[in-house]
């Protein structure tokens, strides 16, 4: 895992450098038409033919990084749109990019904290896998992940805030120990960081929500469109105060 092991030794520095290091390990695959970025204004149209597009946030929670907080790669990936292959590179490139999550045929997530953790879901369960340094590989630790309901976590007991800034590290908690991760603002993107994510909870017998709909059948109408995101479990986003007093906003 090349890409992994670059993005690891990246410090807080161009905040370019890990969109650059993935769009080079794509373009490399021969496997990718397209690339969708937090950090670009438009897509990238990589090469005909290939079959899969990638949307990704290549370091979510960068500002922390000179604090020493964990930081992520989320990503999101799609089949290429061959129907629309006649249309100008331009316009197929963002209507690739703008597929709704309904639509997504793999997500995760890449950790970087005191372990590496790379979280994925191919549609059939999420499944963790864990970076063992010594060999350079990823062995499964948690096969068919689950988010906990309610008081069935590691550590059951009634709600407390907490809100680190890194919606990864955020969202691995709940996805371990339960309860929720949120932002109530429209400040997440839905192609990027919404859809993906809310795959991997559902995929995790979560949910994914902006307050009033499914993430993932909410259609992208812009590339850098941005929501407020609940992720967590179905039982707790269905009891949730917080649920309630937003949807009366």
């Amino acid at each position: 895992m090349s890409t992994t092991s670059e993005l690891m030794k990246w410090g807080a520095g161009d905040l370019t450098a890990p969109n650059a290091i993935i769009l080079s390990s794509l373009r490399n695959s021969g496997k990718v038409a397209v690339m969708a970025s937090e950090e670009d204004d438009a897509p990238v149209w990589i090469t005909d033919n290939a079959p899969f597009v990638v949307v990704t946030d290549p370091l979510d929670g960068s500002r922390n990084i000179d604090a020493s907080i964990p930081s992520g790669t989320i990503f999101g990936i799609y089949n290429r749109l061959t129907e629309i292959d006649n249309l100008p590179t331009e316009e197929k490139a963002l209507l690739n990019s703008l597929q709704s999550g309904n639509r997504l045929i793999a997500a995760g997530y890449v950790l970087y904290s005191s372990d590496t953790i790379l979280c994925t879901t191919f549609g059939s369960g999420a499944h963790a896998f864990t970076l063992d340094h010594s060999t350079g590989d990823f062995v499964l630790t948690h096969p068919d992940s689950k988010i906990p309901p309610r008081g069935k976590g590691k550590f059951p007991k009634k709600y407390s805030a907490r809100y680190i800034c890194s919606l990864v590290a955020d969202f691995h908690r709940t996805l371990m120990y339960g309860g929720v991760a949120m932002n109530p603002r429209d400040h997440l993107r839905l192609v990027y960081e919404a859809n993906p994510l809310s795959f991997v909870a559902e995929q995790a017998g979560g949910k994914g929500s902006d307050g009033k709909n499914r993430i993932l059948s909410i259609q992208p109408v812009k590339l850098h469109q941005r929501l407020p995101l609940f992720l967590g479990s179905q039982r707790t986003l269905k009891s949730w105060k917080v649920m309630v007093m937003f949807n009366k906003q």
